[in-house]
């Protein structure tokens, strides 16, 4: 006897946000590398183009910079593909080897939860818990207001406490903070705005 599973259906933004999710579990239980970065990048890739759609004057992301000349755009983004393509092609070279760096995987996270905030989704858990770990452990990256919310939200000693967290514990400690608040039992933890690049 079979039980039939039920049908997702999904818009293009939902399943998006579910790759980010997993990408983000992933990036922070020290999951494989390979499936975070294919997947956030799936979800940047999604977000950027819906992002753009409902709004051609955004501020810029990845593959529309404003950091890049015109004329080296391609190669850009060619680069910037390399991996993700890599790891889900085999049409024009099934026996190819690459040399993967996993740091770079934070940067797609990063910037798909840009082009969601720019799509008007509200945040996710797992989306607040990295923006809350991004602006604790990168805050050279934060913008003037960054660095302020960061001041005014964070004492210092907490501040030290939690940068000494490994991602797992960070992960788990954040979830955790985020069950009781909503229970009732703990402080709400508020999300922030992305305040950095």
């Amino acid at each position: 006897m079979t039980t039939e599973t039920p049908l997702l259906k999904l818009t293009k933004l939902a399943a998006a946000q579910r790759q980010l999710r997993t990408a983000i579990t992933l990036w922070f239980t020290d999951g494989d590398p390979v499936s975070a970065h294919a997947l956030a990048f799936a979800a940047y890739e999604v977000l950027h183009t819906i992002s753009k759609k409902r709004n051609k004057y955004r501020r810029d992301l990845l593959f529309d910079s404003d950091l890049i000349k015109d004329e080296y755009r391609s190669a850009w983004n060619i680069r910037l593909k390399k991996e993700a393509y890599f790891f889900k092609h085999a049409d024009r070279d099934p026996d190819a080897e690459i040399e993967f760096n996993p740091e770079a995987t934070w940067g797609f996270i990063l910037y798909a939860l840009l082009g969601r905030e720019l799509c008007g989704e509200p945040p996710s858990e797992e989306e607040s818990t990295f923006i809350w770990w991004l602006q604790i452990h990168e805050p050279h990256l934060l913008t003037e207001e960054g660095r302020k919310f960061m001041a005014d939200h964070m004492p210092v000693e907490v501040l030290d406490q939690v940068r000494g967290y490994s991602k797992p514990v960070f992960f788990q400690a954040f979830k955790e903070a985020q069950h009781l608040a909503r229970l009732g039992r703990g402080p709400r933890i508020g999300t922030p705005r992305i305040h950095m690049v």
